[in-house]
């Protein structure tokens, strides 16, 4: 993929052609006990009123199975962390009482030294 394209005003200039998912930061609260992409970090939103357990695995196979909700898949990591706790991990899933849905939210931080939010 190019980095530079050429510029629509001016067709002897060049402006940058960014694209794909990783030309911002975004967050996203995933559904519990589902695969999705490692995250950057993980933050928690709201004080959690269970435990929290994060699924560490390489796949979307590891999760994909009916045991997916099972304990021995996830490592229980928060027991009450309070609002605000941001925690340096890349797990691929979470699991967890469905009162604490939004309370979760995985940060992807973009591919580019100028993004951020």
């Amino acid at each position: 993929m190019p980095l530079y394209k050429q510029d629509p005003n001016d067709t002897k200039k060049q402006i940058p052609d960014i694209q794909g998912d990783n030309r911002y930061d975004r967050a996203t609260n995933p559904t519990h006990c589902t695969y999705t992409k490692t995250p950057s970090y993980v933050l928690v939103n709201t004080t959690l009123t269970t435990s929290v357990g994060f699924h560490f695995g390489g796949t979307s196979a590891s999760l994909s199975t009916a045991g997916n909700t099972t304990a021995a898949n996830y490592t229980t990591m928060l027991d009450d962390a309070a609002s605000g706790t941001t925690l340096n991990i890349h797990p691929t899933a979470w699991s967890g009482s469905v009162a604490d849905a939004d309370s979760i939210t995985f940060v992807y931080k973009s591919g580019l030294a100028t993004g951020g939010f």
